[in-house]
């Protein structure tokens, strides 16, 4: 076949062959070297002595075609009737070969000439009006009489015979006069309308098939387009730019790393500005996005790991690389592609792998620097520098443009010194060395000693870590402190507490769903036990259900239902993260009406019920599209009540100072000049509760801080939640996990001689809640008796908790045999905050004068009566 066509093109190439076969406008692929192509061609040599391979031909059946109506001749001859119309049948469309010749020339007394219209089966590809010609031409030559005539009789004639033919004669060409169309026309006019499908599929979004002529986004790695109304649902919250969820962590399309980290029409139509950087640096920065070192082949060899790094990491690395093969000179810095000149300066004395070849940038001009054959460009600028460089002739060059003769020490000049060598490399598109580069063959960065900062010189840093369990409020101790003591948050961090917000907001309400599941259950199951304790029960209850009447109080509709499982099933897989925050705004009305609805509303009331579900939920929930706005930017009060510090809620720290003349040390100050002394600075470390499961492994980086401020939450003690450690435990008591992890910090050898200020907080919830919920409810507190005289002026929530300071402070002793110092706080009220702090400054000043040996045994300040609490009775 492929011989035959080489023949008809007057025996060109087989690259012309390849054209023919492939689509018009695809260029042919370069083969690599493991590939073989088979193509067959004519053989036109002398004869073989033995027997080759043929193939049979196919049986295919007789295909039915128009017959001519049966009559007189007189009929077509003009006889003075009338022609009656033959019975047509539709050809069978079966595939055809357009080159294969395999047939033989009809005989002149058949109904036709062989070279008459061809049958529609060769021409399936076409559009409809194509086939209704072909198919009305063949119905106008079925009127003609069948009589003998030649073939160029019935060529010449209006109306010929219709043949159905699957081949051609040798002197036929397929040329399809009949039509006014070359076979190559037709072919090109087959491929342009297969091309027009296909680009319009590829125009539709790949998702819903609709909207071909808007604007779409598509996927770094599976080029998946997805229209304004798909991106969201197939790609979640981008958290490795644009991908489609089922591509996050695979590597991009490397014809696609030019556009890492530029935005596009479609994302900022939907997303905030804020957003839309997020996703794009997320996108720039990813570690799966970045290139793999086995992409980049440097003198021959692919480059490891730890190579890659010392690229990248180095003082001048090379900007925007592809994947593919480089070399690089050590000496001199220069880079390039391999088999081209150099088209960079790079640090030198990188350490790879890979040696430098001769032959690496293809050079023919037999000079050579560092073992390199340079280019004739880079010869024309060693002539425009002075540089006397006949045949054969080796050089050294270093990266500051230094150079000798092989075997020589003595330094000859500087290539790139001149302004006109410079202006001639921009020319032919050198690179030069940057200006104020060292001589020296090393990158090495000059050091320059900072100066000290003033302050260090007159104050002291007193470092102050923060624990706790979750819930404790430690994160919202953390930011009253940012807010009293003058350093705000910065735009960047109140971007990433309000996304923090928006997710937040979707898991509250998934605490709510899964409540409101629970409790239609057991509605349910005790509405059936009623109706069964009845005589008729059964019955009744087969109707209930058969009427579809199975609902209580906690029932939703089908619509919020169909919602309510969607978004269980993402927090079941995990998932939360790969949707929100980026699909909020989309999702806020059905949040609103899930929060107004009575079934979510009867849930919240049973709360207490819910362990997981924080007292902030209704704050956020019920403001769901203020807070989903792109225009929405989080108040003070928002970024208190915001669970957590960062969207990573890892790791944070605070700097500041606290003034020294507070009324509570100015008794203790005897040196009247102690106001003019320097502030103090203090350096506040907050470690969130997820950096506790590794068995506060962690503690050994804090073994210079000054003091541990553990926190704990009093309105736990009636609540549950999976352990700090994991380890598949059931579910524990709150409080029982913050004794345990309270004794675990304690025991730490770095902690043996720091102090400790446990703070009790939220005591507003606690005073709320004791009245309701005893506080037995914590096996820990089972033998707590409140005592109800006319005489004892305390209520029960300042019984409670100075009888919870007092368990902390027992455990305490009995591990470290020292006091506890105690303060009760309430974490969303400033003042209390603030007063706290200053309660620990003096605990600071009294540890200070302990090791002074100032500091008195039975100090007031550290008792068991409770001096930390405002509360305590005057005695």
């Amino acid at each position: 076949m492929a011989g035959a066509e080489a023949e008809d093109g007057g025996g060109g190439s087989w690259e012309e062959m390849m054209r023919r076969i492939l689509p018009p406008g695809t260029p042919i692929p370069e083969a690599p070297p493991n590939l073989d192509y088979s193509i067959a061609l004519e053989y036109d040599g002398p004869p073989v002595p033995y027997e080759l391979p043929r193939a049979d031909p196919v049986d295919i059946p007789a295909i039915p075609t128009a017959e001519p109506a049966s009559g007189p001749q007189s009929l077509v001859g003009g006889g003075g009737g009338l022609p009656v119309a033959p019975v047509v049948v539709d050809p069978i469309p079966l595939p055809v070969s357009r080159i294969a010749r395999c047939a033989e020339p009809e005989a002149a007394g058949g109904g036709g000439s062989s070279e008459s219209v061809n049958s529609v089966l060769q021409n399936g590809e076409f559009d409809d009006d194509e086939e209704e010609d072909s198919r009305s031409q063949s119905h106008g030559s079925a009127q003609s009489s069948p009589g003998p005539r030649s073939g160029r009789e019935a060529h010449d004639g209006r109306r010929g015979g219709p043949v159905v033919t699957f081949g051609f004669t040798p002197d036929s060409k397929y040329n399809g006069e009949s039509n006014g169309m070359s076979s190559e026309q037709y072919d090109v006019a087959a491929v342009t309308k297969k091309e027009k499908r296909r680009r319009r599929r590829r125009m539709a979004c790949n998702r819903c098939g609709k909207r071909k002529w808007e604007s779409k986004e598509a996927c770094i790695v599976c080029d998946a387009r997805y229209c304004g109304y798909c991106v969201l649902r197939m790609m979640g919250s981008m958290p490795e730019g644009r991908k489609c969820v089922t591509c996050i962590g695979q590597p991009i399309d490397e014809s696609k790393r030019s556009k890492l980290g530029k935005s596009s029409r479609t994302l900022a139509r939907l997303l905030s500005p804020l957003e839309v950087r997020q996703i794009l640096k997320a996108e720039k920065e990813c570690q799966a996005n970045q290139l793999r070192p086995e992409q980049l082949i440097v003198n021959g060899c692919p480059l490891r790991s730890e190579e890659l790094t010392d690229l990248l990491s180095c003082s001048r690395s090379p900007q925007k690389l592809k994947p593919g093969k480089y070399w690089y000179d050590k000496e001199s810095g220069l880079w390039g592609k391999e088999g081209q000149k150099p088209d960079r300066i790079v640090s030198s004395n990188l350490n790879f792998t890979g040696k430098l070849h001769a032959n690496a940038s293809n050079g023919n001009t037999q000079v050579y620097i560092n073992g390199r054959q340079i280019t004739k460009s880079e010869l024309k600028i060693l002539k425009v520098a002075n540089v006397q460089c006949p045949r054969d002739t080796h050089f050294w060059v270093y990266d500051d443009g230094r150079y000798e003769e092989e075997g020589q020490n003595n330094i000859k000049g500087k290539i790139w010194e001149s302004a006109l060598t410079r202006f001639a490399c921009a020319l032919f598109s050198l690179p030069v060395p940057p200006p104020g580069d060292s001589n020296g063959t090393k990158d090495d960065i000059p050091y320059v000693p900072r100066a000290v900062p003033d302050y260090l010189d007159q104050k002291r840093i007193q470092k102050l870590l923060l624990l706790g369990p979750p819930s404790a409020g430690t994160s919202t101790i953390f930011k009253q402190a940012k807010y009293l003591y003058g350093t705000r948050f910065t735009e960047e961090e109140l971007d990433g507490i309000k996304l923090m917000i928006q997710s937040n907001m979707f898991k509250y309400l998934g605490i709510l769903l899964e409540g409101r599941e629970r409790f239609e259950e057991e509605a349910l199951s005790r509405l059936y036990d009623t109706i069964s304790e009845d005589e008729s029960g059964e019955k009744d209850e087969a109707e209930n259900k058969a009427n579809g009447s199975d609902s209580c109080i906690y029932s939703i509709n089908a619509r919020l239902k169909k919602f309510s499982d969607w978004l269980l099933d993402i927090i079941a897989m995990g998932d939360v993260d790969a949707f929100f925050p980026a699909a909020t705004r989309e999702y806020a009305p059905f949040v609103d009406e899930m929060w107004k609805d009575p079934a979510i509303q009867a849930t919240y009331k049973r709360k207490d019920e819910l362990h997981f579900l924080p007292d902030v939920a209704e704050y956020f929930l019920s403001r769901a599209i203020e807070v989903s706005s792109n225009e929405y930017e989080p108040s003070e009060k928002d970024v208190i009540f915001a669970e957590g510090v960062t969207q990573g809620n890892g790791l944070a720290f605070i700097e500041f100072t606290l003034d020294d003349r507070s009324p509570m040390s100015e008794p203790y100050i005897d040196n009247p000049e102690a106001h003019s002394q320097p502030l103090t600075k203090y350096q506040l470390i907050r470690v969130s509760a997820k950096g506790l499961n590794d068995g506060c492994k962690w503690v050994e980086m804090f073994e210079d801080v000054r003091m541990v401020i553990f926190c704990v939450a009093l309105s736990d003690y009636d609540q549950v939640g999976p352990p700090v450690n994991g380890n598949g435990r059931p579910l524990l008591n709150k409080m029982m996990q913050s004794k345990e992890l309270f004794e675990a910090t304690i025991r730490q050898p770095c902690f043996c001689d720091t102090p400790f200020v446990l703070v009790l907080n939220k005591y507003d919830l606690f005073e709320e809640k004791i009245s309701r919920a005893p506080l037995s409810a914590c096996e820990w507190f089972s033998d707590f008796c409140p005592v109800r005289t006319q005489n004892n002026n305390q209520s029960l929530a300042q019984q409670a908790f100075y009888y919870v300071a007092m368990k902390f402070k027992e455990v305490y002793n009995t591990h470290t045999n020292r006091k506890l110092f105690v303060w009760q706080a309430r974490g969303r009220d400033r003042q209390t905050v603030d007063e706290a702090f200053k309660y620990i400054r003096e605990v600071l000043k009294w540890e200070e004068e302990k090791d002074e040996s100032y500091y008195q045994e039975e100090s007031f300040y550290s008792t068991t009566e409770m001096s930390s609490s405002p509360f305590i009775r005057a005695e």
